[in-house]
């Protein structure tokens, strides 16, 4: 009876070490896999930071040309009324 115990606890022994090495095989995969993510991660964050300066110069650009064209909408008004002064002298 001892020789059966003695066996049963080492299968139980063996299946509990080939776990054990499936588990850090599985673990080294899934720490590539993390590094691979987190490089991704770190891309993706470039990414926005430079989208985020991008989308920041064209709103300042739109800011230059929204003023430009509050200054032409004035000189255009003011040409008008020159011209209508022209005009009414004759």
């Amino acid at each position: 009876m001892q020789d059966n115990s003695f066996e049963l606890l080492e299968a139980k022994v063996m299946t509990a070490v080939r776990r054990i090495q499936e588990l850090k095989a599985e673990n080294e995969v899934l720490a590539g896999r993390r590094e691979e993510l987190e490089k991704q991660v770190a891309a993706l964050k470039d990414q926005v930071s430079r989208a985020e300066g991008e989308l920041s110069e064209a709103r300042q650009q739109a800011a230059v040309v929204a003023r430009w064209e509050d200054k032409r909408r004035l000189i255009e008004e003011k040409v008008g009324g020159l011209l209508e002064s022209l005009e009414s002298l004759d």
